[in-house]
């Protein structure tokens, strides 16, 4: 059977392409098909369509219309057949590289923006949650409690969660939002009901863990929209931003498969040139970041063949998106020779999902593991890291857990004795899911911008452009790197290739 070949896009997506000719692409709407199909819907027609005429289709199967419909057509052009079914009134139809692009007409995005802080003080709460009931759109606040949310007209009337670990979670109208742009989160308390006691043992809790990961995790395979950024800093002044809008197709977590990453769009900027001129390549990027989802490739701590290195306890239990969590705090052993994590993980009592994780390298392991960190080390310099933290989470969707946000820092020191040069890098990076869709199995995820293992994030993506996200979701920049950016010379504030050196592509 030939296998239906189209992909699961966002509009932007567009902006990566050049487009054909306008005479190649009339010549594909005037190409002459036939269809015939009774009581289908409109997905189900445009696939007929792509196995019937080989074909390349690209749209979100959310925007379709859902009446079904009966086509008798023979030797009709394929754009009358497309306005047939799609009105012209609500739907774009653009041809790029040979592909036929479903969009809806674009109607200007909500956009709403605010802080969330703790309730009593006033402190910014990182890193909380905003998500629309009932969707997977959701965006992040910054390290100030800043954030910007871009919400589809379509959604205009649903309310809005935000939540934090160790704070109540709140539901607001989108008016309510518009009207108070200052969201405070009270502590959570947690009333914990009557229970038979009985031992508990970590042993038993990460048993348990393993054993239901098929019950608790997607179970198919999901094409999602993230948001990533790469900050380094050199003795706390920024050097250099990195930022990306990229697809992520996520196998289901009862297979094996590896998790594939490609870019959609992406911007770079560096500066505080009087810094020395001195270039590192930093082992990692936005496919390594991936890896973080320590429920597809479990780390020491997690592997029961490791368990016996570390030393695990109990801590008071926390909320996490309604659910009571086990805290599980974790170290090595004396005398282990071995690369260890120390951290924490938080665990749902009831389903032993795991939710949340943050870890790090302890001095022993960064003396065994130092090497790993730089991919180019510069002629004459030497580097050590310093520090390595790490951090994941996940969000519940139609009752199963899914990855939903990473982050790394790491500190290393470099040093050069000739020229007396001493300083301390620190690179911050974060990923973020802001909006996934479950992948058709028919479905192709096509080479075009793929992101290999020995690529360097910061040599693929074009120059910094303010303008240049459109209506992404994605992190808003701190109070300091939005200063940093400001002070960049306008010549650098102009977009290159769209953000992404094709030539560069892998």
């Amino acid at each position: 059977m030939q296998l239906l070949r189209f992909y699961l896009v966002l509009p932007v997506l567009l902006l990566m392409y050049s487009k054909m000719s306008a005479q190649e692409s009339m010549s594909l709407l005037e190409r002459k098909i036939n269809c015939q199909i009774d009581s289908s819907t409109v997905e189900q027609i445009l696939e007929r369509v792509v196995e019937d005429n080989d074909l390349f289709f690209s749209f979100n199967p959310d925007i379709l219309p859902k009446e079904k419909t009966t086509i008798q057509l023979t030797n009709v052009k394929l754009g009358d057949l497309l306005q047939s079914i799609l009105s012209p009134d609500k739907y774009n139809i653009d041809i790029i590289d040979n592909q036929i692009i479903i969009t809806l007409l674009e109607i200007k995005p909500i956009k709403l923006s605010g802080r969330v802080v703790e309730a009593g003080d006033g402190q910014p709460i990182p890193f909380a949650s905003l998500t629309i009931d009932g969707e997977t759109i959701g965006t992040m606040t910054n390290i100030d409690g800043r954030f910007d949310f871009i919400i589809p007209v379509r959604l205009g009337k649903k309310s809005v969660s935000v939540r934090c670990i160790g704070f109540e979670t709140r539901n607001f109208t989108q008016n309510e939002l518009r009207n108070n742009t200052i969201i405070n989160l009270e502590p959570v308390t947690i009333h914990l009901r009557e229970i038979k006691v009985k031992p508990i043992d970590v042993s038993d809790v990460l048993r348990n863990f393993r054993n239901n990961i098929a019950n608790n995790y997607e179970p198919t395979t999901q094409l999602m929209v993230t948001f990533y950024r790469e900050t380094i800093k050199r003795d706390d002044q920024y050097i250099g931003v990195w930022e990306a809008v990229m697809e992520m197709l996520k196998n289901p977590y009862s297979s094996g498969g590896t998790d594939r990453v490609r870019f959609i769009k992406g911007r770079k900027s560096n500066f505080n040139k009087t810094f020395k001129d001195l270039s590192l390549k930093i082992q990692g990027g936005p496919l390594y970041i991936t890896t973080l989802d320590i429920v597809r490739n479990p780390e020491t701590f997690l592997d029961p063949q490791f368990e016996h290195i570390y030393r695990y306890k109990f801590e008071p239990p926390v909320m996490y998106n309604g659910h009571l969590t086990w805290v599980i705090r974790f170290s090595r052993k004396e005398d282990v020779e071995f690369p260890c994590f120390y951290g924490k993980i938080l665990i749902d009592t009831d389903t032993y999902a795991l939710v949340n994780a943050e870890f790090g390298l302890d001095k022993k392991s960064l003396k065994l593991n130092g090497e790993t960190f730089i991919r180019k080390e510069p002629h004459g310099f030497t580097t050590r890291p310093e520090g390595a933290e790490y951090s994941v989470n996940y969000r519940l969707v139609d009752g199963k857990w899914q990855f939903y946000s990473a982050r790394t820092d790491v500190i290393f020191k470099v040093k050069q004795n000739k020229d007396n040069f001493r300083a301390e890098y620190r690179s911050v990076s974060d990923i973020l899911v802001t909006q996934q869709y479950t992948y058709p199995k028919k479905a192709r995820f096509g080479p075009d911008g793929l992101f290999r293992a020995d690529d360097i994030f910061s040599d693929i993506i074009g120059q910094y452009d303010p303008e240049f996200w459109g209506n992404y979701n994605v992190i808003k920049p701190d109070d300091d790197l939005s200063k940093a950016l400001m002070e960049i010379e306008p010549s650098v504030n102009q977009p290159d290739n769209q953000g992404l050196k094709k030539d560069n592509q892998p």
